[in-house]
């Protein structure tokens, strides 16, 4: 059965290239479960239930800060993730003054065709209306292809994106052609939006409307496996947004990435400097 990430946009699983990604699963859970990733079916994937599930980390129980941080997970991640991998904790030290939701954005809600929608009627739209000024939509992995993926589908919802390692593709087939067309720009000029793989809309999305994203933050592993994608990406950003360290797709480098985030990028200077004014619980 098809796939989309968002109404109206459908997708193969194997355009989604998450077969591969999901092996070493299927490898140890029999041949059925590579059946059903193979077909699309949800076989392998949580439970979706509505509203999406939420891991609340206020700075203060007294009141809410001026900015929210909203954080997508990566594949197989769960809520308790951001508390075992000491993410909060960093952004404490860091001294950033901002609220933290962590959304339990898993695989299955990409499956449902839901993880958009649910992110924006059960997290952004009723953090607007308790009062934060600012959201920032951070994601790891797949999360960093969601945050994208609800710029794209759901503009303005947020005012700033933050992606550690994004899952911006493997196929260098398609990475051969954007490269020889003269980068994402020179290649999604004309093309149909909606035309193509998931990864090629996205693409054709990134080259073609990058200048009206959300400030937008990269930050990466040389020698991370969806590397080619990011340094594509970075071509379209501020160098001064894009941080590379020794580093692969995993959480020792997520760890150095995240403090990098926190104590030096200017995505917190705000935050970092004082904070901002809080909004008093109602």
């Amino acid at each position: 059965m098809p796939l989309t990430l968002a109404a109206n946009r459908p997708f193969s699983f194997q355009s989604l290239r998450l077969l591969r990604w999901l092996r070493p699963w299927a490898l140890k859970i029999g041949w059925m479960f590579t059946l059903a990733a193979m077909t699309g079916c949800s076989l392998l994937t949580r439970d979706t239930p509505t509203p999406i599930p939420t891991l609340a980390r206020p700075l203060s129980a007294s009141g809410r800060t001026s900015t929210l941080i909203v954080w997508l997970p990566g594949r197989g991640n769960t809520l308790a993730d951001f508390d075992r991998e000491g993410l909060g904790a960093t952004l404490r030290e860091a001294g950033v003054a901002a609220d933290v939701i962590v959304v339990d954005a898993h695989l299955g809600y990409y499956f449902q065709r839901t993880v958009i929608e649910r992110l924006r009627a059960d997290v952004l739209v009723p953090a607007r209306q308790q009062g934060y000024r600012r959201i920032v939509l951070a994601g790891i992995s797949l999360g960093g292809l969601g945050a994208l993926l609800n710029e794209r589908d759901n503009p303005g919802a947020v005012d700033a994106l933050v992606l550690l390692s994004p899952n911006l593709g493997d196929d260098d087939k398609l990475f051969d052609r954007i490269a020889a067309a003269g980068g994402p720009a020179v290649w999604a000029a004309g093309r149909d939006l909606q035309a193509g793989s998931v990864y090629e809309q996205l693409w054709t999305f990134l080259g073609t409307r990058s200048s009206a994203l959300p400030p937008t933050w990269l930050f990466t592993g040389r020698s991370d496996s969806f590397g080619r994608g990011h340094r594509l990406f970075a071509s379209l950003l501020p160098a001064a947004r894009v941080t590379t360290i020794d580093g692969a797709h995993d959480w020792p480098t997520w760890h150095a990435l995240w403090r990098e985030v926190c104590f030096h990028s200017a995505v917190f200077e705000a935050e970092r400097a004082g904070g901002r004014p809080a909004v008093p619980l109602k």
